[in-house]
């Protein structure tokens, strides 16, 4: 079986050839997912930055793709009267929308914790089906569109918090898509740094004012995106 692969060159056509004649496929068969666009630099000497990608053959998503949906709709016909999936590569994820006949909010629960649970077990099951590294979100109705816009003004006010207390905020524990969230948010925010704190699938994410350049545990460059191990 072909894994997924990244590639490096001059520029992202050049990646994308090689990628194709890695795998002996034409563009048109391969999941392409751009990492970085490169950079040509200053007068192409200074600050070159080389274009990445990511690729694979759409046959082996095609097998990918179909496990993923009859995992969940098993997951999911036990609450909802036919769940319909819609599956989108992103780069380093892979997003999975569902929509049913009944009320969206019977597959979101309480802040959203029945829809973690479901994305946690079909994570775990996904990876000892898959031989590849798989990162899944699940989603309904923009639901988590609405929470990360949540949680980016939570990461914010909690950041206010701090600088003008000078004490450390805590958030509630989160899975590691949300933890993410608040780390990139609070990535470049002056007079405060962020780590996550805690054991297992849940943690806290700690906001702390900036004393030291000391390096925290986790930081927004850890994007988080270890899959639940085997």
């Amino acid at each position: 079986m072909k894994d997924a692969k990244e590639f490096l060159s001059k520029s992202v056509d050049q990646a994308i050839a090689d990628a194709c004649a890695h795998f002996s496929c034409s563009r048109d068969e391969l999941e392409i997912s751009i990492l970085e666009g490169g950079s040509s630099g200053i007068f192409g000497l200074v600050g070159t930055k080389k274009a990445r990608i990511k690729a694979q053959p759409r046959l082996q998503l095609a097998g990918l793709e179909e496990i993923i949906r009859n995992v969940a709709e098993r997951l999911c016909s036990a609450i909802v009267r036919s769940p319909r999936f819609s599956i989108e590569h992103q780069p380093e994820l892979i997003k999975v929308t569902i929509s049913s006949e009944d009320d969206d909010a019977l597959l979101i629960g309480r802040d959203g914790r029945t829809l973690a649970a479901l994305e946690y077990i079909l994570g775990r099951i996904i990876a000892r089906r898959w031989p590849d590294q798989v990162r899944l979100m699940l989603d309904t109705a923009n639901f988590r569109e609405q929470q990360d816009e949540e949680l980016r003004k939570l990461a914010l006010a909690l950041a206010d918090k701090v600088t003008s207390s000078g004490q450390s905020e805590s958030t509630r524990p989160l899975p590691s898509y949300q933890r993410r969230i608040m780390h990139v948010t609070l990535q470049n925010a002056p007079g405060v740094q962020t780590k996550s704190k805690g054991e297992g699938p849940l943690k806290r994410v700690l906001i702390l004012p900036s004393v030291t350049p000391a390096e925290p545990e986790e930081t927004a460059a850890e994007v988080e995106s270890q899959p639940v191990e085997k």
